[in-house]
């Protein structure tokens, strides 16, 4: 078979940046404008949808479990209270703290309660829950006060040196599957028993 310059013949011609190959039988485009404003706005509008996606599915849960923890808290804040009805005291040795705590009418889950002991600038930190082995008797059956109820700790606190001079009680909720420490809800200052 003979080669001809027919069968290389090239048409090409020249009309708004389209250039025609019959050699390669098809159309190329030599525009270098870039995307569409269509385009460009149905990739705005995806990016958006996709930003708010993740936004959603990520930050809004930390959030509210944080907003249930902070209203938990408030609740437990106003509702554990230690009372001053005689039963809060210290023993005349320093070896024990009795306390007194109440839960008021409203319904949280209590997972702990602790009770801070202050000596001589220093606080010393214990947790009434029902795993706890620093009250006395140890082994007793300890259970927190349900709702309307008034409960007597007694803390061994034979450890702590110094004279005992305040107590205070710092409520723990469940939140989830997860335990939140709150603020302070009761200071008192101990008298001898």
């Amino acid at each position: 078979m003979e080669v001809t310059s027919e069968m290389f013949h090239v048409e090409k011609f020249q009309s708004k940046n389209i250039q025609r190959n019959f050699m390669k039988g098809g159309y190329m485009v030599k525009n270098k404008k870039g995307i569409s404003a269509i385009v460009a706005t149905v990739l705005i509008i995806l990016i958006t949808v996709a930003a708010v996606t993740i936004i959603w599915a990520a930050v809004i849960p930390m959030i509210s479990n944080k907003l249930e923890a902070g209203t938990v808290c408030l609740d437990a804040v106003s509702q554990i209270q230690l009372l001053d009805e005689g039963y809060t005291c210290r023993a005349s040795n320093g070896d024990n703290v009795s306390i007194q705590i109440k839960h008021l009418a409203k319904s949280f889950e209590l997972a702990d309660v602790q009770v801070l002991v202050s000596a001589g600038g220093d606080t010393t930190v214990f947790e009434i829950s029902n795993d706890t082995t620093t009250l006395v008797p140890i082994g007793s059956d300890i259970s927190l006060p349900g709702i309307n109820e008034e409960k007597v700790y007694i803390i061994n606190t034979s450890l702590i040196t110094g004279t005992i001079n305040e107590v205070k009680i710092a409520p723990v909720v469940a939140v989830g599957n997860s335990k939140e420490v709150c603020d302070v809800s009761s200071t008192r200052t101990l008298q001898d028993c």
